[in-house]
């Protein structure tokens, strides 16, 4: 149940995600959709393909519904009110709350297949930016995710932290909760403070 609430909360951030990056670079209403599946649905096929299991976006009809579902509510509401729906502080907390869900989810299903420390923390990380660097090799940038600051880390940080939970027993509900905000809040700071990595 965790896991499911996990992955379906990703892929609607996710969705809402690809679709302030498809406006933000001018695509036309094709381009839209299509980043906005590659984002909310690229790092769980990668996932799924590595875990060695069929991609739950090929098996499953919800996923893809709700993709259509929310970047037709988005455009619709672009449209009908003509004003900025999807300011950077917003779109950057939509993306928080994906990377947080997806990591959170990839982790879970790694624990399930009894996967190692750095086998969830590898996990939680493919799942968590894996659509985004489909997407951003689609429209021709530098993923975010080799850029972006604590974005990466803080993926690998949720892995490594769900599989300490696990290993302490103390992996309930209450505590995938408490790390999710958790981690919004810190990708929030990160983005705040301008947090980055150290580059050469």
């Amino acid at each position: 149940m965790i896991l499911e609430s996990a992955e379906y909360l990703g892929i609607i951030a996710f969705s809402a995600s690809g679709f302030y990056i498809g406006k933000r670079n001018q695509l036309d209403i094709l381009g839209i959709y299509i980043v906005s599946f590659l984002t909310a649905l690229g790092g769980g096929v990668m996932r799924d393909i590595i875990i060695d299991r069929p991609p739950i976006s090929f098996t499953q009809t919800l996923p893809v519904l709700i993709v259509v579902l929310i970047t037709t509510l988005l455009l619709f509401l672009r449209h009908r009110y003509h004003h900025d729906i999807d300011s950077k502080p917003l779109f950057v907390l939509i993306d928080a709350v994906g990377m947080a869900s997806f990591a959170i989810s990839g982790a879970l299903l790694a624990l399930e297949n009894g996967y190692n420390l750095q086998g969830v923390a590898i996990i939680a990380f493919v799942t968590a930016v894996g659509g985004g660097i489909f997407r951003d090799i689609l429209i021709n940038q530098v993923p975010y995710v080799l850029k972006g600051g604590f974005y990466g880390v803080i993926a690998i940080g949720v892995g490594i932290v769900v599989y300490l939970l696990d290993t302490a027993h103390i992996l309930t509900t209450l505590s995938i909760i408490l790390l999710f905000i958790s981690t919004i809040v810190l990708r929030m700071v990160a983005y705040h403070k301008n947090w980055h990595l150290p580059t050469i």
